[in-house]
């Protein structure tokens, strides 16, 4: 089922602007069945008690059933959009501190990208 709902979020991908709540619905639906799924496998204990160790998890949860209920029970595109974002960006964070140096590469890369913002925007091209 979580593949189904996969494949079918990617056909709405390209239409992404018309279709933003049946694609963040059918994505989310995706995960939520992939989650089921691994809590099958590994059991519901055990994945429940990663929860504990892992903010990034229960933030991604929230997001998660935020998600479902802005999209099935609100019919809300706006907060339905929010909501994908909001997972995204947690999906993000969490593949970002994996990554070995990862954290500390993007403080990084964000401090080089803002001198360098700094440098090109001055005074007398933006005066404030």
């Amino acid at each position: 089922l979580s593949a189904l709902c996969f494949g079918l979020s990617a056909l709405y991908a390209p239409l992404l602007l018309l279709y933003a709540r049946k694609f963040a619905l059918l994505w989310s639906l995706g995960s939520l069945f992939a989650i089921a799924a691994a809590a099958v496998l590994r059991g519901p204990s055990r994945l429940a008690a990663g929860l504990h160790t892992s903010p990034g998890a229960a933030v991604y949860l929230c997001a998660l059933g935020g998600t479902l209920y802005a999209a099935l029970s609100l019919h809300s595109t706006v907060l339905t959009a929010l909501g994908a974002a909001l997972q995204v960006a947690v999906i993000v964070g969490c593949l970002v501190s994996l990554l070995p140096g990862g954290s500390a590469g993007i403080r990084f890369m964000g401090g080089m990208a803002a001198s360098a913002i700094k440098r090109t925007v001055t005074g007398k091209t933006m005066p404030i």
